[in-house]
Protein backbone atom coordinates (compact mmCIF):
# COMPACT_ATOMS: atom_id res chain seq x y z
CA UNK A 1 0.00 0.00 0.00
CA UNK A 2 2.81 2.42 0.85
CA UNK A 3 4.52 1.64 -2.46
CA UNK A 4 1.33 2.44 -4.40
CA UNK A 5 0.92 5.70 -2.50
CA UNK A 6 4.54 6.64 -3.20
CA UNK A 7 4.19 5.85 -6.91
CA UNK A 8 0.97 7.83 -7.09
CA UNK A 9 2.65 10.80 -5.39
CA UNK A 10 5.52 10.74 -7.88
CA UNK A 11 3.16 10.51 -10.86
CA UNK A 12 1.08 13.37 -9.47
CA UNK A 13 4.19 15.53 -8.91
CA UNK A 14 5.34 14.91 -12.49
CA UNK A 15 1.93 15.81 -13.88
CA UNK A 16 1.84 19.01 -11.82
CA UNK A 17 5.39 19.91 -12.90
CA UNK A 18 4.51 19.59 -16.59
CA UNK A 19 1.35 21.60 -15.96
CA UNK A 20 3.44 24.49 -14.60
CA UNK A 21 5.34 24.87 -17.86
CA UNK A 22 2.56 23.93 -20.22
CA UNK A 23 -0.51 25.55 -18.69
CA UNK A 24 0.86 28.44 -16.64
CA UNK A 25 3.70 29.40 -18.96
CA UNK A 26 2.26 28.18 -22.27
CA UNK A 27 5.32 26.25 -23.46
CA UNK A 28 5.42 22.53 -24.20
CA UNK A 29 8.03 20.57 -22.26
CA UNK A 30 10.47 18.62 -24.44
CA UNK A 31 9.07 15.06 -24.73
CA UNK A 32 10.62 12.68 -22.23
CA UNK A 33 12.37 15.43 -20.24
CA UNK A 34 12.42 14.81 -16.49
CA UNK A 35 11.33 17.47 -14.02
CA UNK A 36 14.34 18.75 -12.03
CA UNK A 37 13.10 19.66 -8.56
CA UNK A 38 16.48 21.03 -7.43
CA UNK A 39 16.90 23.49 -10.29
CA UNK A 40 13.22 24.44 -10.12
CA UNK A 41 13.74 25.31 -6.45
CA UNK A 42 16.70 27.52 -7.46
CA UNK A 43 14.43 29.29 -9.98
CA UNK A 44 11.66 29.73 -7.41
CA UNK A 45 14.09 31.38 -4.99
CA UNK A 46 14.92 34.02 -7.59
CA UNK A 47 13.02 37.26 -7.03
CA UNK A 48 13.05 38.07 -10.75
CA UNK A 49 11.79 34.90 -12.48
CA UNK A 50 9.32 32.08 -12.10
CA UNK A 51 9.37 28.79 -13.94
CA UNK A 52 10.46 25.20 -13.97
CA UNK A 53 13.52 23.17 -14.97
CA UNK A 54 13.78 19.85 -16.77
CA UNK A 55 16.60 17.54 -17.86
CA UNK A 56 17.00 15.21 -20.80
CA UNK A 57 19.70 13.06 -22.33
CA UNK A 58 18.79 14.43 -25.77
CA UNK A 59 21.44 16.61 -27.36
CA UNK A 60 21.23 20.37 -27.24
CA UNK A 61 20.74 20.41 -31.02
CA UNK A 62 17.74 18.04 -30.74
CA UNK A 63 16.11 20.11 -28.01
CA UNK A 64 16.81 23.38 -29.84
CA UNK A 65 15.24 21.99 -33.01
CA UNK A 66 12.14 20.95 -31.04
CA UNK A 67 11.65 24.51 -29.73
CA UNK A 68 12.29 26.02 -33.16
CA UNK A 69 9.52 23.81 -34.54
CA UNK A 70 7.22 25.06 -31.74
CA UNK A 71 7.45 28.51 -33.32
CA UNK A 72 9.44 30.14 -30.55
CA UNK A 73 11.70 33.03 -31.53
CA UNK A 74 15.34 31.88 -31.49
CA UNK A 75 17.63 34.28 -29.67
CA UNK A 76 21.24 33.33 -30.18
CA UNK A 77 23.07 32.81 -26.91
CA UNK A 78 26.29 31.03 -27.71
CA UNK A 79 26.51 28.40 -30.40
CA UNK A 80 23.45 26.11 -30.16
CA UNK A 81 25.52 23.19 -31.39
CA UNK A 82 27.93 23.60 -28.46
CA UNK A 83 26.59 24.98 -25.22
CA UNK A 84 23.34 26.94 -25.07
CA UNK A 85 20.40 28.38 -26.90
CA UNK A 86 17.60 30.70 -25.87
CA UNK A 87 14.09 31.00 -27.24
CA UNK A 88 11.23 33.40 -26.53
CA UNK A 89 7.51 32.89 -26.78
CA UNK A 90 6.82 36.44 -27.89
CA UNK A 91 3.11 36.58 -27.05
CA UNK A 92 3.70 35.71 -23.38
CA UNK A 93 7.29 36.79 -22.74
CA UNK A 94 8.30 33.29 -21.66
CA UNK A 95 11.90 32.26 -22.29
CA UNK A 96 13.25 28.77 -22.83
CA UNK A 97 16.94 28.41 -22.01
CA UNK A 98 18.66 25.20 -23.11
CA UNK A 99 22.18 24.30 -21.91
CA UNK A 100 24.52 21.34 -22.34
CA UNK A 101 26.76 20.98 -20.43
CA UNK A 102 25.56 23.13 -17.56
CA UNK A 103 26.85 24.16 -14.17
CA UNK A 104 24.82 23.35 -11.07
CA UNK A 105 24.68 26.60 -9.07
CA UNK A 106 24.25 24.69 -5.80
CA UNK A 107 27.43 22.66 -6.12
CA UNK A 108 29.43 24.30 -8.90
CA UNK A 109 29.71 20.91 -10.61
CA UNK A 110 29.57 20.65 -14.39
CA UNK A 111 26.58 18.47 -15.26
CA UNK A 112 26.01 16.24 -18.26
CA UNK A 113 22.78 16.08 -20.18
CA UNK A 114 20.67 18.96 -21.40
CA UNK A 115 19.04 21.37 -18.96
CA UNK A 116 15.83 23.09 -20.06
CA UNK A 117 14.61 26.08 -18.07
CA UNK A 118 11.21 27.52 -18.93
CA UNK A 119 10.99 30.91 -17.26
CA UNK A 120 9.10 34.19 -17.16
CA UNK A 121 9.92 37.41 -15.36
CA UNK A 122 7.92 37.85 -12.17
CA UNK A 123 5.24 40.48 -12.18
CA UNK A 124 5.69 43.01 -9.43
Amino acid sequence: MIARTSIAAVVFALCVSYAVAEEQLGVTVYPGAAYDQGMTTVLKKSPSVEGAAYRTEATLAEVAEFYRKQGLLFLRVGDPAKERARFKKTDTGVDVVVQNPWKDPRTGATMKGTLIMIIRGREE
